[in-house]
C-alpha cells in the first residue's frame, strides 16, 4: 500500500511545479445541467436561449462534464425507489403544496418529486464519479494525471508549502487539506424552466379578487370589480420566465481520496472498481426565480425581436436563480478578488444580485484553504456595475465604501456577508 501511495504522489510532484496562476485564487467549481422540458409556448426559443447562457467564469470554475441535460420521464421512481430516496408520508404536505401552487398559477410543470428523480439520476449516471474523473483526468484506459487538480491546488499553496512539497518524499498535511478543500467545493446545479403567459396568472388574481369581494353590494362591489379589472389590464400583458434550481455538492473528504487511491494498480485506475465505489452528491436545496416581463412580445423592447426578448429574459433569470441559491446556501456563496484599492472595486454587479448597500467581508486565507473575515466594506449604492446579460456595459467595477484592514490590498478576497 505504501508503494501505491508513493506512486500516486509521484504523479502529484510531476505536475505541481508546472502551474502558477500568480494572483489568481481558488473559486468553487460548478457543473450546470438542464432539465429538458420545453413543451410550452415558445419552448424552443427558451431552450435556445439557455444554449446562449455564458458560464459565469468570473464567479465559478467551469467544471462541466459531458452530461449536460436530462429528461425526467427517463427517471420515474418506482414505489421501492420512492422509499429509498425518501419520498415518504412526512413530506406529503409539502409535495401536495408544490403541486397545487404550480397548477393554480397555470404552470404545467410539477416539481414536487424532481429532487428525488435527480437523486436517482445522479446515482444511475454516476455523476459524482464523472466529476471526480474530470478532477484527475481519468481516461477510458484507466490512465490519469493530476495536472488539473494540482494546477488549482498550487494556487492555494504558499511558496514555502510548494518548496516543502517538491522536496518531501511524502505528501504533507497542508497539501492534503488544500486538495480536499478544493474538490469538496464542487457543485452541480440542475435548472428547469417554464414560460408562463402573464394573462394566466393575472386572470387567476382577478378571479380571486372578485371572489373576495363577492359579498359586497352596490357601488362598493362595482368599485372592487373595476379595481380587479384594472390590475388585470396592467399585469396580463407579456410573459414570465420561471426557473427552479436544485443544488447538489460533491461529497469529498480524506476517506474519499483514500478510496480513489485504492483503485490504482500498475499506474492506472481500475475503472470497474472505481465505479463500484460509493462516491456521491449531497442535495443542499432548491430555489426559484421569476423574470416578469410586462410588455407584449408583439411590441418588442426597444426594437428587439421576440427571440431577443426571450433570450435576454431567460439568461437573466438563470443568473437570478443562481443568486437565490447563493443567498440560501453559504457553501455556494462565491468570493471575489479586490481589483482596485482607491476606490475599492471588484468585478461583480447586478448580475450577481448586487443592488447597493450590501456588506462584504474582507477575507484572509487559512492554512487549510478556508477563509476568515478580518474586516468589512459596504457596496456604494451609487456605483453598482450593470454587468447583466445584454447590457451595454462590457467593462466596469462595483465600488465599495469603507477602509481596507491592514494587510489587505489588490487581490485580497471578499465575500458577501449573510444578513
Amino acid at each position: 500500500m505504501k508503494a501505491k501511495n508513493f506512486l500516486f504522489f509521484l504523479f502529484f510532484l510531476a505536475s505541481i511545479s508546472l502551474y502558477s496562476q500568480g494572483d489568481t485564487f481558488i473559486r468553487s467549481s460548478m457543473h450546470l445541467s438542464l432539465i429538458e422540458d420545453f413543451g410550452f409556448d415558445n419552448g424552443v426559443l427558451v431552450r435556445d436561449a439557455y444554449g446562449n447562457y455564458p458560464f459565469p467564469v468570473g464567479v465559478y470554475n467551469n467544471h462541466s462534464i459531458d452530461k449536460k441535460s436530462l429528461r425526467l420521464p427517463d427517471y420515474i421512481l418506482s414505489p421501492e425507489e420512492e422509499v429509498k430516496y425518501g419520498v415518504n408520508k412526512t413530506m406529503a404536505g409539502s409535495l401536495i403544496g408544490d403541486t397545487a401552487s404550480a397548477m393554480s398559477a397555470g404552470i404545467v410543470q410539477d416539481n414536487s418529486k424532481v429532487e428525488f428523480q435527480l437523486l436517482k439520476y445522479n446515482e444511475t449516471e454516476k455523476i459524482a464519479h464523472e466529476l471526480i474523473r474530470k478532477w484527475f483526468n481519468i481516461q477510458d484506459d484507466g490512465s490519469f494525471d493530476q495536472n488539473y487538480v494540482n494546477q488549482m491546488i498550487n494556487v492555494q499553496l504558499t511558496k514555502e508549502q510548494q518548496l516543502e512539497a517538491s522536496s518531501s518524499g511524502s505528501e504533507n498535511a497542508e497539501i492534503s487539506k488544500n486538495r480536499n478543500y478544493l474538490i469538496d467545493k464542487t457543485f452541480v446545479v440542475y435548472t428547469r424552466m417554464n414560460f408562463v403567459s402573464n394573462e394566466i396568472v393575472a386572470a387567476g388574481i382577478r378571479e380571486a379578487s372578485r371572489e373576495a369581494s363577492s359579498k359586497l353590494t352596490g357601488i362598493a362591489l362595482d368599485l372592487a370589480n373595476k379595481a380587479a379589472d384594472k390590475i388585470y389590464e396592467k399585469t396580463s400583458e407579456g410573459f414570465s420566465v420561471w426557473t427552479t434550481g436544485w443544488l447538489f455538492k460533491l461529497k469529498w473528504e480524506e476517506e474519499d481520496y483514500n478510496l480513489l487511491k485504492s483503485c490504482v494498480a500498475d499506474r492506472k485506475i481500475d475503472l470497474d472498481k472505481f465505479y463500484s465505489l460509493p462516491f456521491k452528491l449531497d442535495f443542499l436545496g432548491k430555489e426559484k426565480a421569476t423574470s416578469l416581463v410586462t410588455f407584449s412580445l408583439k411590441k418588442g423592447e426597444g426594437g428587439r425581436s421576440d427571440k431577443e426578448v426571450i433570450d435576454l429574459s431567460t439568461n437573466r433569470n438563470i443568473d437570478k436563480v443562481l443568486v437565490q441559491l447563493q443567498k440560501g446556501y453559504d457553501q455556494f456563496k462565491p468570493i471575489f478578488p479586490i481589483q482596485s484599492e482607491k476606490p475599492i472595486g471588484a468585478y461583480l454587479g447586478l448580475k450577481e444580485g448586487i443592488e447597493g448597500g450590501e456588506t462584504f467581508e474582507v477575507l484572509e486565507k487559512n492554512s487549510d484553504g478556508s477563509y476568515k473575515a478580518i474586516g468589512t466594506i459596504q457596496v456604494d449604492k451609487n456605483n453598482v456595475w450593470d454587468n447583466q446579460y445584454g447590457s451595454n456595459s462590457s467593462e466596469g467595477m462595483t465600488q465599495f465604501k469603507g477602509k481596507l484592514p491592514k494587510g489587505a490590498s489588490k487581490g485580497t478576497l471578499i465575500r458577501q456577508k449573510k444578513k
